[in-house]
């Protein structure tokens, strides 16, 4: 109720800014009194003393889901649970992305994010409370020395160069001049008036990529905690690029990428970013979707559709991630009420600069302003859907089926025939390899395999590892799936489109029971 709540206030307060303009002129103040009143609630955060912990419980899944929250805040890693509230505000990997965690199994992100040393698992052992009956979905097969060989080998290249593999260094020199052409392009868009209507959408357009590379650079890495080897590198870069400059919401990136994209990539009824139901998505995308006509011209319609994405995720964020508290299959834990306000301030803010300052202070009219701003948006939406496509929906790429009807409400203790890391290896999809101009324009997301075994490291140092990763798969006999460029990858997915419109098409689909 009090999300609900609040969400309507905050609809109810962008209804009234747009019917008394004036009210716009506060927006500032707001969102600096909702930043230091969130941060004053952050400062009272008391840490929980440290209680003695009942051992040898027996939980299951939805016992151990109920317990996902600062004030009782469990975790299940390999099996065990692990009650770790007070050891919230010490975690060296951030209190947020423990909560995160929280009231789940976090064995995917404990083993993904901690790749090079045995200490977090030793430093967890005094908190064990007992076990975990059963998991909401099958866990994955043990490693078989795979991801083992490659943490190994890649944490032995970073010591011998004596790189931190979360160095902020590069992120900030590259961010630098972004940041700088993305202000201008937008002073040029919207402010300026001495470009004609044609030379302020070329102009637009390249803002509109900008704005792109704004979230596939430091706010991508930002959400890995890959910025720094400090939470407080990681939510202020986080925060600044994409809820206060882009508009969106880092916690719901993190809920869908982080704890839903990235742990379940590519199984059906795991991953938010692919359909979770058997019939009335918009997209056929695997073969346990029911086939309809409208998949004949899927390769056609999809493509276009694609530049809403910008869009959405403003629109998503809040009504999904906020104010119902999940995304698709993906449980999303309580948010805090600093978070709620920050989600508030940060979309004002955005709304300011964005609409405020180029109509009411600097006279465009709106016709003009509206026009400009969804092509731009557009542009945006386009940049980063394709370049996310290209990555795992693919005909290079393999498709898993989480089979829900067998997974009773009361859980599974039941294991998927697959290794965690060579689900990354099947489901993930290479290009462009050693061509920095590209890695540039798709924030690195061209070694998506990289990516996926290692999203703790920075995204800077992926071309440095991924021979590494190469020549581990050939001992182990995993393809790799590299392709030579970027129109290659295009054609992948589109390929993957137009194969999976056709009734009764099956393309690179395995069930996993």
């Amino acid at each position: 109720m009090e999300g609900i709540i609040t969400q309507f206030g905050i609809l109810f307060l962008l209804l009234a800014l747009f019917i008394f303009d004036g009210l716009f002129k506060l927006v500032p103040l707001f969102a600096i009194i909702a930043e230091v009143y969130s941060l004053y609630l952050d400062s009272q955060k008391k840490i929980p003393q440290q209680k003695e912990l009942a051992k040898n419980q027996k939980l299951t899944w939805q016992e151990l889901k109920k317990h996902d929250n600062q004030s009782s805040a469990y975790v299940a890693i390999k099996g065990k649970v692990y009650d770790v509230t007070s050891f919230l505000n010490s975690h060296p990997g951030g209190r947020e992305f423990l909560l995160l965690n929280c009231g789940r199994d976090a064995t995917l992100a404990f083993q993904s994010y901690h790749p090079f040393s045995d200490k977090p698992e030793k430093l967890l052992e005094k908190y064990v409370i007992g076990d975990l009956l059963t998991t909401e979905w099958p866990t994955f097969k043990p490693d078989s020395g795979f991801y083992k060989e490659c943490t190994e080998r890649v944490k032995k290249y970073f010591q011998s160069k004596g790189i931190n593999p979360k160095t902020p260094i590069p992120g900030l020199i590259r961010a630098i001049p972004l940041w700088t052409c993305f202000f201008y392009t937008f002073y040029l868009t919207f402010v300026s008036d001495q470009f004609c209507l044609t030379k302020r959408i070329l102009i637009g357009t390249i803002f509109g990529i900008l704005q792109a590379l704004n979230t596939l650079h430091l706010m991508h890495d930002a959400s890995h905690g890959a910025v720094g080897n400090n939470e407080k590198w990681w939510w202020f870069f986080g925060r600044l690029t994409l809820d206060y400059i882009s508009g969106s919401s880092m916690v719901a990136w993190q809920n869908q990428h982080v704890i839903g994209h990235h742990q379940y990539t590519n199984i059906m009824g795991s991953d938010p970013d692919i359909p979770q139901l058997k019939e009335g998505d918009v997209r056929r995308l695997v073969k346990e979707q029911i086939w309809c006509a409208m998949y004949k011209y899927q390769h056609l319609y999809m493509p276009i559709l694609y530049g809403l994405l910008s869009l959405r995720s403003r629109y998503y964020d809040v009504f999904e991630i906020f104010l119902k508290e999940t995304d698709g299959p993906v449980k999303v834990n309580p948010i805090s009420l600093q978070d709620k306000l920050r989600q508030a301030s940060s979309k004002l803010l955005w709304l300011f600069w964005r609409y405020y300052l180029p109509v009411q202070v600097f006279g465009m009219s709106q016709s003009q302003f509206w026009f400009l701003f969804i092509y731009v948006e557009f542009i945006t939406g386009y940049w980063l859907a394709i370049n996310f496509q290209v990555s795992h929906v693919s005909d290079e790429a393999e498709f898993f089926y989480n089979n829900m009807d067998k997974v009773a409400k009361n859980g599974t203790n039941e294991q998927w025939p697959i290794e965690w890391a060579v689900l990354q290896i099947k489901s993930s999809v290479d290009y462009s390899h050693g061509n920095w101009f590209m890695t540039y324009l798709c924030g690195a997301l061209n070694y998506q395999v990289i990516h996926h075994l290692f999203p703790g490291v920075s995204q800077y140092l992926y071309p440095e590892i991924a021979p590494i990763v190469l020549e581990v798969c050939k001992k182990y006999n995993l393809k790799y799936n590299l392709l030579p460029g970027f129109k290659e990858a295009w054609n992948g997915h589109f390929n993957h489109l137009k194969n999976m419109g056709k009734q009764n098409k099956f393309v690179g689909f395995a069930k996993m029971e």
